[in-house]
């Protein structure tokens, strides 16, 4: 973990999203994030699909990094669709409720963004944002574990530092409480932010999938955050009005 770390100070010490120029157009940046937040659980759920039929195909037992992988990812989709929260709340009283997709953390998003704009924003899937989420699927459901983990652990850990990051952004520019915005305060705010929890649990999948690769996972590792880091710092460029009217 402190390796991660090290890394992330190292190569990537300041978040795109931390410090905005003016000339950005914020609701393009939320919305393809938007359309981020609602594509992960599908892709992640379906990246089970492929490495399950390849074991079929050779009728061969599924290895236990698999099953390390797949419980994460099937952990990570129940809370993105509003699962784990309805549970918490209630219990399996509270199963009832998971119909509520109101609930899903990219409506949530949505809800948040009315907030801001005073209308609705819808998902943006921009030809960056639709590039990186087909790659983001192949790392999800690739063979290898280490690169599978890679994929996995640098999605969480780059995620709250996006979700921090934007937050903060936000508020400066919306002058609005951090508290008024569910989403981002669900996420990393309050004594026990859920995303930190994440950020451990994914991390744990290194003792289990790269035993033996550890200098190829840390490799792995910072290729793959990069590569969510880049996206964000794509989504700035692309929602740069000053640049778009310059370029047009």
């Amino acid at each position: 973990m402190n390796e991660l770390d090290k890394i992330i100070e190292e190569y990537f010490p300041e978040h795109p999203f931390s410090n905005i120029p003016e000339t950005v157009d914020y609701q393009k940046v939320l919305s393809n994030l938007i359309a981020y937040s609602q594509a992960f659980p599908y892709l992640q759920a379906g990246s089970q699909k492929d490495i399950f039929f390849h074991y079929l195909e050779k009728g061969e037992e599924i290895p236990k990094h698999v099953e390390y992988t797949s419980v994460v990812g099937n952990f990570l989709c129940w809370d993105e669709t509003g699962g784990l929260y309805a549970t918490l709340v209630r219990g399996l009283k509270g199963l009832p409720n998971i119909l509520d997709t109101d609930k899903f953390h990219s409506n949530i998003l949505k809800k948040d963004c009315r907030k801001l704009f005073n209308k609705e924003i819808y998902p943006e899937y921009s030809q960056i944002t639709k590039e990186h989420l087909i790659k983001l699927y192949n790392g999800l459901s690739s063979l290898c574990p280490v690169t599978r983990t890679a994929y996995m652990v640098s999605f969480e850990s780059h995620a709250e530092r996006l979700i921090t990051a934007l937050w903060e952004s936000l508020t400066q520019k919306f002058k609005v409480s951090k508290n008024s915005l569910s989403y981002f305060f669900m996420h990393v705010g309050g004594e026990k932010p859920a995303e930190f929890y994440h950020v451990e649990m994914t991390r744990k999948l290194i003792e289990k999938t790269t035993v033996g690769f550890e200098k190829d996972f840390l490799e792995k590792f910072k290729q793959a955050y990069s590569f969510h880091f880049n996206w964000c710092k794509d989504i700035i460029r692309i929602s740069n009005v000053a640049v778009s009217q310059d370029s047009a």
